[in-house]
């Protein structure tokens, strides 16, 4: 049984964002403001492998929407079942586990493209013009 099946949660019913903020959206996309990284179905691989991490990694997580105000992110969590989500606006999500070499095999497993920041793994769901990672 997949992750998929077992917390019933994957690309196909991961939660949207409203229509409005879906244009919003579409519109940073459209002028150049963002270009996208990750599409649906990388956040639900990427969702699945931190639900399927061994006990002892217990991943944790903070998160930076496109919407947020400068210099904005949420407090870290590792809640990822129910708090992590829309993906859809995630500029990006940076990660925390017990090991940095189960995380990084873990997202090159998935094929999911990372960067570290300050000593901390990101995983980015757009950039910024003129902001582009040292991709890992």
């Amino acid at each position: 049984m997949t992750v998929e099946h077992t917390y019933g949660w994957g690309p196909k019913n991961m939660p949207r964002l409203k229509e409005a903020d879906r244009e919003r959206l579409a519109a940073m996309v459209q002028r150049g403001d963002l270009h996208p990284v990750l599409n649906h179905s990388k956040w639900a691989e990427l969702r699945s492998e931190m639900l399927a991490a061994p006990m002892d990694e217990h991943p944790r997580f903070r998160a930076r929407s496109v919407f947020a105000p400068h210099g904005f992110c949420s407090d870290w969590d590792s809640e990822f079942y129910y708090h992590l989500h829309p993906v859809e606006e995630l500029e990006w999500l940076e990660l925390k586990t017990a090991s940095a070499a189960w995380l990084h095999e873990a997202l090159r497993r998935n094929s999911i493209p990372f960067s570290v920041e300050e000593g901390i793994v990101r995983v980015w769901g757009y950039t910024r013009p003129r902001l582009q990672p040292q991709w890992i």
